[in-house]
Parts: C-alpha cells; structure tokens; sequence
C-alpha cells in the first residue's frame, strides 16, 4: 500500500481568500495556515487532531497500529496570528476496565483549562500547538464540538451536518462551538 506524503499537503498554498470587508490587520495571514489533520482509534474512541505530517505518519507507524487517517478538518495556525487565541490540547489517559483509553480535549476558555487540569488532565499551556479565532471573523467557521460521555470521546467538525448525526445517532451531545478555523473550502463570506 502506498501512503501518499502528507508533507505536500503542507506545502501547497491555502485556498483561503481574506474577506474584502475587514481591515488586513484583524485577521491572521491566510498563507500561513496549515492543514489540522484527524485520525480515529476505533479501539479506544479517541480523536486525534495535529497540524504535524510527522504526527499523523507517526500514528500509523506506532505500537498502537489502531489510528486511521481521517482527512483534514480545515486550517488553522501554528503561530499567534492577529486576532487568534491559543488552542489548548488537553490529554488524559483514563483507564474503564481492563482498557485503557486517551482522552483528548480541546479548548480556547482558560476556566476549561483549569478545571481540566485540576481533573488529572495534562497540558503545556505555556507552548500552545495551534491558534484559532475566538469569533467568526476573517472567514472563518464555526468548530463544533461534541462529546460522548460513555466513551469519553471529543469530536470536532466545521459540518453543521456532521455535527447534528453525531448528536442523533452516535451518542454525542453537543458542546457548542470550540472556536472558528478556515474551512477546507471556500464558501460565500460576508
């Protein structure tokens, strides 16, 4: 099987086009958004978002041979950008049973952070991996958040659609909006 390179997914430039109607200096440079990639472990029902090809290549080739890559869920930032809030990765590794099963949370809300933590959570808030928008501006959508309590599972989406059959089918509830990224796609802006 042959795996396509994930570092020319990185490489080409962003479909984004910044919106005519804001100021230049209230939104990131679009050029420098990167693709945030997703991969599922159905084993332990854990979603896994990084904006690293090595991390994604990384996850087939470990030890736990379980994540499958999903796709990208849109673009983001790896450096602060005008009008970006840190994105902060939570991980916990929670054991149900004879399992064992990682727990991974994002959020922009430092109340979520602390309480997280003070919930046997880990974190390095002192170096954020990815950069968001705390609005819809600039062109960005909403990065809807739902979570499976039975299974402890986070799941991100800019689909409104993906996001309402992971609600009445799957078992989610909805946990509004994580924050706003570029989507993959362009569509009608104001």
């Amino acid at each position: 099987m042959v795996r396509p390179s994930f570092s020319i997914l990185l490489t080409l430039p962003s479909p984004i086009n910044q919106p005519q109607s804001r100021a230049a200096q209230t939104c990131g440079d679009p050029s420098d958004a990167v693709l945030l990639f997703q991969s599922f472990n159905s084993a332990t029902v854990d979603y896994f978002y990084t904006t690293g090809a090595a991390d994604v290549n990384g996850l087939f080739q470990s030890g736990t041979g379980t994540y499958t890559f999903q796709g990208s869920a849109g673009f983001v930032f790896v450096t602060q950008e005008e009008s970006t809030v840190p994105f902060y990765r939570l991980h916990k590794t929670v054991s149900n049973g004879n399992a064992v099963q990682d727990v991974n949370f994002w959020t922009i809300n430092t109340t979520e952070v602390n309480v997280a933590v003070q919930q046997g959570f880990d974190s390095d808030l002192s170096d954020p991996a990815i950069y968001i928008y705390p609005t819809e501006i600039c062109g960005a959508v909403p990065f809807y958040r739902v979570f499976n309590s039975g299974a402890q599972a986070n799941f991100y989406t800019t689909s409104e659609s993906e996001r309402l059959e992971f609600i009445a089918n799957m078992g989610y509830n909805d946990m509004g909006i994580a924050g706003y990224i570029y989507p993959l796609m362009v569509t009608q802006c104001n």
